[in-house]
């Protein structure tokens, strides 16, 4: 398999956990993806290989033995758990779903704040910014109040696809100094990732600042 892959993407360290918690990582081609944008919004210099195996030009692109390029992180991690026999998902899947659903949606918003930021500042939509920040807050409190659906991943096997993405989102919302401390008002949620945070995969894959994150 091949991932194409960017230190600061929240969506290619999902697909990197996933891959790091089923033992598969070691037998994934990582390819550095970097991309430049000029403020005429044309985005140049894909990386080579990217546009070609996904037109979308997504990241992360999981592209499997098979030659199948996966360009939505949902369907790479649902393409590692099938690899895995089903590790990250429990026998009733449906409730993870629906967590994780919402901590991706957190992650969509957090993304798109990221890139209204990049924007020359008198091009920016205050309004657009402040609707991603309320919708991040609905999902922060969503998580919340279902926080004891969490595991840290004490209770033995891999963590599932929602706990997964729920760290990840809190992790990116701790790293990102223009987001707000998820903490206040949420206990439940801090002490769940705060143990979650140390597991080894997480640690692994702590994002990093690049030119063209």
């Amino acid at each position: 398999m091949r991932l194409f892959w960017t230190p600061a993407s929240p969506f290619t360290r999902k697909v990197s956990v996933a891959l790091m918690e089923t033992g598969l990582w070691d037998g994934v081609e990582i390819v550095r993806t970097t991309w430049s944008l000029d403020w005429g919004y044309r985005t140049t210099a894909f990386t080579p290989g990217l546009a070609e195996a996904n037109p979308v030009a997504r990241i992360p692109t999981l592209v499997t033995e098979a030659g199948a390029a996966l360009g939505c992180s949902t369907l790479a991690c649902q393409h590692v758990d099938a690899l895995s026999g089903g590790r990250l998902t429990p026998a009733d899947p449906w409730p993870m779903w629906s967590l994780y659903a919402v901590a991706d949606g957190m992650l969509e918003a957090q993304i798109l704040m990221r890139a209204e930021l990049l924007r020359p500042a008198e091009y920016r939509m205050e309004s657009f910014l402040d609707k991603q920040r309320d919708r991040i807050r609905r999902c922060l409190d969503h998580i919340e109040a279902h926080a004891g659906e969490l595991r840290t991943g004490a209770e033995g096997g891999p963590p599932n696809l929602a706990e997964i993405t729920v760290g990840v989102a809190c992790g990116y919302q701790d790293w990102r100094d223009w987001l707000d401390d998820f903490r206040p008002g949420r206990p439940k949620l801090a002490r769940w990732h705060d143990a979650f945070a140390e597991r080894p995969s997480m640690r692994a894959t702590a994002p990093a600042e690049t030119p063209e994150a």
